[in-house]
């Protein structure tokens, strides 16, 4: 079980610098834990909401636009989960536009 104040850490270094000077169309990332949402094959579950900025991005155009939502949640965001006593978590994540609609999502 993830302890709130784990999740709140993460959180605000996902946040911060080190991540919005790889991805600087990233507005921010709320990170979602919910224990009652139950597991994925005995691994914790966070849903991220990553919101971006940039209102040109699309599905079809974001690799081309250097924005990656997979390697942002599977390699530079997962690299931060051992600081907080984190392991075994799968992350789903929905991609924000700015103007409130989905621009991409992965869900385990």
């Amino acid at each position: 079980m993830i302890e709130n104040f784990q999740k709140e850490g993460l959180e605000k270094l996902v946040n911060s610098s080190a991540i919005k000077d790889i991805y600087p169309m990233v507005d921010r990332i709320e990170i979602n834990y919910d224990p009652e949402l139950g597991s994925y094959k005995n691994f914790e579950r966070f849903d991220l909401d990553i919101f971006i900025n940039d209102p040109t991005i699309t599905k079809d155009n974001m690799y081309n636009k250097e924005f990656d939502p997979h390697y942002l949640a599977e390699h530079h965001i997962k690299k931060y989960l051992p600081y907080f006593n984190i392991d075994k978590v799968v992350l789903n994540f929905i991609v924000w536009g700015p103007d409130g609609n989905i621009v991409t999502s992965y869900k385990h």
